[in-house]
């Protein structure tokens, strides 16, 4: 499935860093699993967690070096969104944006 989801060179080195901060045993295998947090007044939200729980269902993808988890069922519903990591005097968090929700395609 292309451009299921891409992730930036920040998002990515974030990740990075917290999945570095977590190393141990127990947390070899943890990936980032992007899931549906639930539907808002602007479309589908998107939820990401540290999850080392891969399932049957699941896609796993290497965005910049992360293994990341997206269940199959709603990997159509991902189609181009976009990863990215902010970090400015508002705060810092990942953001996570669809370009087709601008247009009501989804």
């Amino acid at each position: 499935m292309a451009n299921v989801v891409t992730i930036t060179k920040s998002a990515a080195d974030e990740l990075k860093t917290i999945l570095k901060a977590e190393a141990s045993p127990e947390h070899a295998d943890y990936g980032l699993r992007i899931y549906v947090a639930g539907m808002g007044d602007h479309g589908i939200r998107y939820g990401l967690e540290l999850d080392s729980a891969q399932n049957g269902s699941d896609i796993v993808l290497d965005l910049g070096g992360i293994k990341t988890l997206i269940d199959e069922k709603i990997a159509p519903s991902m189609q181009n969104i976009v990863i990215d990591f902010t970090d400015t005097s508002d705060g810092r968090g990942f953001v996570i944006s669809d370009p087709y929700l601008c247009c009501g395609c989804r």
